[in-house]
């Protein structure tokens, strides 16, 4: 109890060390000692936790009341802040706002006060899921303070810069941000560790108004703004929140979490009530989050500097939405409405942000909309009500805090020593900034990159939405996971250019900055290895207290083998490149070309640089597009649940939601097992690959008129490649496609011995990552396009490839590969809409024209390259036989879905995939001028209506 008083009060002292303080030696002691002593107290109660298990903390009745008294006196007062800057500020709206929330403030005081009621008797609650975010909240925001000691110094260089350029002076505001900043932290200990709604209200406004004022920090016309708009769209949720608590109060509810959780299995009319403050809690927490129409307030909160951003993203504010729809989430079940209504805001918010940020160039708005889009989704498993969906979401808070924070803090270094936050302004940052980029290619790899904690925790969404019967869901991560895909890899594959002419500028990083960033990438790798561990210790006994049962998502085999993977990503990443005893050769520029990187002369004589953008697709993927339309959708889902609540009663709400559980297998081969699936298949793939590459040539000569190859001319054309000079741009690309032909040939072993398809997708994916940055770091303009065309590739076959798997486990209630084996029938009798989308976009996957042109063999070939535009030999030989590997792996996909319990089905099998790839032959050769465009179309469309159609049942099954 004492340690928790500490933890939240404590940051108020190095906040006002901070308003003290003189000089920047002075700030940087003051915000180590606090920050170190925050994160060890953190550390104490977390482990203290454990020792005693979840636990309510009471005080006498006496200092409750007082602590009431405190609570009211702060609401009035930061409505008083509110205020004053509404009327300095010429805010009318602001000022309509501040005044309501100031009467109701006052109004819920006199309801309660004087009453002085038992509830706030065990004002405070520590469970597993308070640790969890005590944790992110102690350790991450402690970091984010250390890292902005050292950012705000250029910071404010740069804003006396510029002010002297126009003949004035920059005041210094930062003693007042880095107070705030320690203020943030307090406020959110109170909000974690709170039982009683009352207190927890009192730290829910403390974070809306210091974020108001960071995000307002430098005054300008464009952050008055933005502030206004962050306050104004958070009133409206904490107008909602009170009205909420006075509907508990005046109805005579408790006015504590567990007390509505509580009341809610009575079967009274009372507990029928509970809809509606549920309903207002959730429009509140939907607010803090910034899901659709609310999420405008976050895009402004950009203009702040750095630290507030990743404050706000991170550990804080947006968590703090979350947080409070974590703790309802057993009564979204219980009250069908509210779930609905979390649920579908959550599911539009992530599926048209992940859109959106495709169009975006400003890393930062990328950052932004990503977060949008991951609290959506986070929302939409909350929303569900299922212990396996909540799973899925803890971990999403969990590894979005740590990825997130990681990723702000680098831009913000970035943008410092390299002058723009642009991502196409970050050619070459692989050479000008090495270490800082690495770190930030781990964050973007940790944020969408199987077997980092976050694509984990969608696929934990994916089977938790599969086992409840969620179609809406299923088909919205389908979809929205593949967007989320091409934005982030398009980053990624920006940063992995080299620039051999560039210069190291990050030797001026401030220390502090190196301090946090280090130790967040440390947390970050930490999180995912530790991601068994922290399953079966914080995650899992938290969802039995709530729901007395716990869910099984993912195996523990599939757990260990993430683990491994994670450390060997890591590895490669962080470990810093040999110069290489290779020929350096430049790369290839249609000309003669005058340096190594990237300036030829043309056919006219001059010089000229060659460049490469990335796509972006405004006119279609845009703000003003698609953000409308998003949130006129997401207010009338919002207004239908209230108006349910006024028309229709909330008795006739208070039911539970209708669901079904489907039954769960996972039986897997185990990591010995995968381990001799993975040695037969890289024995036996590469050689059935060549050889069905070499049949490939010989019908389609055939086709087009020609003379074919010898059958075998695939093997004599590898050992060419690897008898080659060793030569190469750089000395990545050749590291880069080893471990894209390792995931390739680990995915297959994965199915091969009968394990789980969304782990086998998931590598193959990787796989392709690692192909786009072979390509994309030798910074040819030929290879970029490439790399450009592999994203596009990966975003259009990914949603068919991810429903492949959940048609398996809707016809065999697994998702392990070795179920259809011991089925008595094949499961295309089930599944054949989503065999037909897989097979629509096989082509695709394949890569058929139009989608690389590296690998056409037509007359008419290109002399574009794509992605082995660069490659030596021996780096273009393991591209070929990763390609070989991957034909096998996808055509044993097809053939899956002829596989049952009978010998004679894997003949059928072997036919089907015959049959099939020389159906791909004839239309690589009858259509290879198909646009990429028409090819994603195709792809998203038989994915979507097929998927559909396929899932039908299981919504069916649902309302039956």
């Amino acid at each position: 109890m004492t340690l928790l008083y500490f933890l939240t009060l404590f940051p108020l002292v190095p906040a006002l060390g901070m308003l003290l303080a003189r000089g920047d030696r002075a700030r940087d002691a003051v915000g180590l000692v606090g920050s170190g002593i925050i994160m060890a107290v953190t550390v104490v109660v977390a482990v203290m936790f454990f020792g005693t298990g979840p636990q309510s903390f009471g005080v006498a009745p006496g200092t409750s009341h007082v602590l009431s008294i405190i609570s009211s006196v702060i609401d009035v007062i930061l409505c008083a802040v509110i205020l004053y800057n509404a009327r300095k500020y010429k805010s009318t709206l602001t000022t309509v706002l501040g005044v309501v929330q100031l009467v109701g403030s006052l109004a819920f005081a006199a309801m309660t006060l004087p009453a002085a009621e038992a509830v706030t008797a065990t004002p405070l609650y520590l469970d597993y899921m308070s640790v969890i975010m005590v944790l992110a909240v102690g350790i991450v925001g402690s970091l984010i303070c250390v890292y902005a000691l050292g950012y705000m110094k250029d910071f404010q260089a740069h804003d006396e810069h510029e002010a002297a350029l126009r003949g004035q002076t920059a005041p210094d505001r930062r003693p007042q941000f880095l107070a705030l900043m320690f203020l943030f932290l307090s406020a959110m200990f109170v909000i974690v560790t709170s039982d009683n709604l009352e207190w927890l209200f009192c730290g829910w406004e403390i974070t809306t108004v210091c974020s108001f004022l960071m995000i307002g920090y430098t005054r300008t016309p464009e952050a008055i703004k933005n502030a206004f708009t962050q306050i104004i769209l958070n009133m409206l949720g904490g107008i909602a929140f009170l009205a909420g608590l006075m509907f508990l109060h005046v109805n005579g509810m408790p006015l504590t979490i567990s007390g509505m959780i509580e009341l809610s299995g009575a079967g009274t009319a009372q507990s029928a009530l509970l809809v509606m403050p549920v309903i207002l809690l959730s429009l509140a927490a939907l607010t803090k989050a910034a899901q659709m129409p609310f999420h405008t307030w976050l895009l402004g909160a950009m203009v702040a500097p750095t630290p507030t951003s990743a404050l706000l993203h991170s550990s804080t504010m947006v968590k703090a939405g979350v947080f409070l729809m974590v703790k309802l989430s057993p009564l979204y079940a219980i009250y069908p409405v509210t779930g609905f209504m979390v649920t579908s805001v959550g599911a539009i918010t992530f599926l048209l942000a992940a859109l959106m940020a495709i169009s975006q160039s400003n890393a930062k708005r990328v950052l932004a909309y990503s977060t949008i889009s991951n609290l959506g989704l986070i929302s939409a498993c909350l929303g569900v009500g299922a212990p396996e969906a909540v799973w899925a979401a803890i971990f999403l808070i969990l590894f979005h805090t740590v990825a997130k924070s990681l990723l702000f803090l680098c831009v913000g270094t970035a943008e410092h020593h390299i002058g723009s936050r642009n991502i196409e302004d970050m050619d070459g940052m692989f050479s000008r900034m090495p270490h800082l980029t690495r770190l930030m290619m781990l964050g973007i790899m940790g944020m969408f990159v199987a077997p980092f904690g976050m694509l984990v925790s969608k696929w934990g969404a994916l089977v938790a939405f599969a086992q409840t019967g969620n179609v809406l869901m299923i088909m919205v991560l389908a979809f929205g996971s593949a967007a989320t895909f091409f934005f982030w890899g398009k980053w990624l594959a920006k940063l992995s250019g080299v620039d051999p002419t560039a210069q190291n500028v990050e030797v001026n990083v401030h220390k502090t900055e190196w301090m946090a960033l280090n130790t967040i990438a440390a947390l970050l790798i930490l999180c995912c290895v530790a991601f068994p561990l922290i399953s079966s210790g914080l995650v899992s006994p938290y969802l039995a207290m709530v729901f007395g049962r716990v869910p099984y998502v993912i195996g523990k085999d599939s757990m260990y083998l993430m683990v491994v993977i994670v450390a060997f990503i890591a590895v490669v990443l962080l470990t810093s490149f040999r110069v290489s005893n290779k020929p350096h050769v430049n790369v290839y520029l249609s000309g003669v070309g005058t340096d190594n990187y990237r300036h030829f002369r043309g056919s006219m004589g001059h010089e000229v640089k060659a460049e490469k953008r990335n796509w972006y697709s405004e006119d279609a993927l845009g703000e003003k597009r698609i953000g409308p339309a998003g949130s006129v959708v997401c207010c009338a889902i919002i207004l239908f649940a209230l108006l349910c609540c006024a028309w229709i009663g909330p008795e006739r709400l208070a039911m539970s939601a209708p669901s079904v559980l489907r039954g769960k297998y996972f039986e897997g081969s185990g990591v010995v097992g995968i381990f001799i699936g993975t040695v037969a298949f890289a024995l036996i793939a590469p050689l059935v690959g060549g050889l069905i590459d070499g049949v490939d040539r010989k019908l389609s000569a055939r086709m087009q008129g020609r003379v074919g190859p010898r059958l075998l001319q695939p093997f004599y054309d590898v050992a060419k490649l690897l008898r080659k000079a060793p030569a190469s741009v750089n000395t990545m690309d050749d590291t880069y496609m080893a471990c894209a032909l390792i995931f390739t040939v680990v995915g297959g072993g994965i199915f091969v011995s009968g394990s789980n398809t969304l782990l086998c997708a998931f590598m193959v994916t990787l796989a392709a990552i690692f192909v786009v940055l072979a390509s994309a770091s030798t910074q040819s303009p030929f290879a970029q396009v490439g790399a450009d065309r592999e994203l596009l590739q990966v975003m259009s076959y990914e949603p068919a490839v991810l429903l492949m798997s959940v048609g398996l486990y809707l016809a065999t209630d697994s998702f392990d590969s070795i179920a259809v084996t011991g089925q008595s029938a094949p499961i295309i009798v089930y599944s054949a809409p989503i065999f037909l989308a897989l097979l629509a976009v096989l082509t695709i996957k394949l890569r058929k024209s139009p989608f690389d042109l590296s690998y056409s063999h037509h007359a008419h070939q290109e002399i574009v390259q794509g992605v082995a535009t660069e490659m030596s030999g021996s780096t273009l030989a393991k591209m070929t036989l990763m390609h070989w590997c991957e034909t096998v792996l996808f055509l044993m996909w097809v053939g899956m879905f002829f596989v049952w319990d009978n010998p004679v089905s894997w003949a059928v099998a072997l036919v089907v995939m015959a049959a099939t790839y020389f159906v791909e032959v004839l239309i690589d050769n009858t259509f290879a001028r198909s646009t990429w465009r028409s090819c994603f179309k195709l792809g998203w469309g038989v994915a979507l209506v097929f998927g559909l159609l396929n899932l039908m049942p299981i919504l069916v099954d649902v309302f039956i």
